[in-house]
């Protein structure tokens, strides 16, 4: 299955959607004064590096096959290995940890909205794409048992 203009526009909404919302993150960090927040902006540090930490691994998984379509791509299979052995999306989990980081670092109290923002569209999205991958994997529901959505899950495998 190829992915272009040829999928539904209902998908091509989610896509308009996240670039929206990006968008309106990036304005509310660039554009709004800063607070002073003390010892929170620390805060920030370790938010961006775990952001990293699961964005990266995950970008590298998915390669030239990554889509911002909540529609799974057959050719990639079901990722189970790496970061997905424990989180099943964390993509958006780097984003999101990534979001909430530069809020915390450069003190924006409307960036810090926009994260929240992000993280409501990404639970709503993730969700969404795990109806999709239930579909087409059978045993993806045994996969969700086993890992965390946005935050590591180490549970057994049931034998």
């Amino acid at each position: 299955m190829r992915f272009g203009l040829e999928m539904p526009m209902k998908d091509w909404l989610w896509v308009a959607v996240q670039v929206a919302l990006f968008g309106l993150y990036g304005a509310l960090l660039l554009g709004t004064a800063a607070g002073e927040w003390g010892a929170w902006r620390w805060l920030g540090l370790p938010l961006m590096l775990a952001g990293l930490g699961c964005l990266l691994p995950a970008l590298w998984a998915h390669g030239r096959k990554l889509t911002p379509l909540p529609e799974p791509r057959r050719e990639l299979g079901l990722l189970r290995t790496g970061i997905y052995a424990v989180i099943r999306h964390p993509l958006y989990t780097g984003v999101m940890a990534l979001a909430f980081g530069l809020a915390f670092w450069f003190q924006k109290a409307g960036a810090l909205g926009g994260a929240m923002l992000l993280t409501l569209f990404f639970n709503l999205k993730a969700r969404e794409e795990e109806r999709r991958l239930r579909r087409l994997y059978p045993e993806y529901a045994d996969y969700q048992r086993q890992t965390g959505r946005f935050l590591p899950c180490w549970r057994k495998k049931a034998v």
